[in-house]
């Protein structure tokens, strides 16, 4: 049996153009060739659409033809979605939705999620109290796709969330603060092995770049937090 490896550049949280140039400086120190490039949110600083052009154009000239696939952040606004997909039709967006596909002969799945927090945060609280909603239903409904895909006989699930789905990875963030940077109520899609690999972002001060739950590789690729960009191999 013939084992094929996918690699996979990730990132996210370069808010962009405030953690441009360490983004540009990260992309020219990887040597490889990965089969897909995944931004797991907040590319771009408080909505600023047209700068994430920059980002995109070093990844295209870096990489040509290489996908890349994308989710939203808190820095990409609720509500502007079809914006940056009208503008980027370059990017796979993913917004509660997956893709299948195949990438060095391998099929994967990758789910793509904002994600969900523990807790509103004050503003959300104060201009956004539906979210609560949401927050309650996306691990029931990110647990309905990845059964589905598991149902389609998809080996290699990936789970890309902006937000957290575990706090057992937020060393370095204050406690505090962990219900506003994750989910922990996904950890329950992960018990369930329902996915195989978690990238995420948001937790800028995270000091585990990878770690294992139940059983499940999850990834903190925030830039802030790695001051690189993440290969994974799988």
């Amino acid at each position: 049996m013939v084992i094929i490896e996918v690699l996979i550049l990730a990132t996210s949280d370069v808010h962009s153009p405030e953690n441009l140039q360490l983004f540009l400086e990260s992309l020219n120190q990887v040597n490889v060739n990965p089969h897909v490039v995944i931004f797991a949110g907040d590319m771009v600083k408080r909505n600023n659409v047209v700068a994430l052009r920059p980002v995109i154009n070093a990844v295209k000239q870096k990489f040509p033809g290489t996908r890349i696939v994308s989710v939203f952040g808190n820095e990409e606004f609720l509500g502007y979605e079809e914006l940056y997909m009208s503008v980027y039709r370059e990017i796979t967006w993913l917004n509660d939705s997956y893709l299948r596909d195949t990438f060095g002969g391998e099929e994967v799945c990758i789910i793509g999620t904002r994600g969900a927090l523990d807790k509103l945060t004050t503003w959300q609280q104060r201009k956004m109290p539906l979210l609560e909603k949401r927050y309650k239903e996306l691990p029931g409904k990110i647990e309905e796709i990845a059964r589905q895909l598991r149902a389609l006989k998809c080996n290699k699930i990936i789970l890309v969330s902006h937000y957290g789905v575990t706090y057992k990875n937020l060393v370095g963030e204050d406690p505090q603060t962990h219900p506003y940077l994750a989910c922990s109520r996904l950890e329950q899609v992960l018990e369930k092995g329902l996915v195989d690999i978690v990238i995420h972002g948001h937790a800028h001060m995270g000091a585990l770049e990878v770690i294992e739950v139940h059983g499940v590789t999850v990834y903190n690729v925030s830039l802030p937090a790695r001051r690189k960009l993440v290969l994974i191999s799988t």
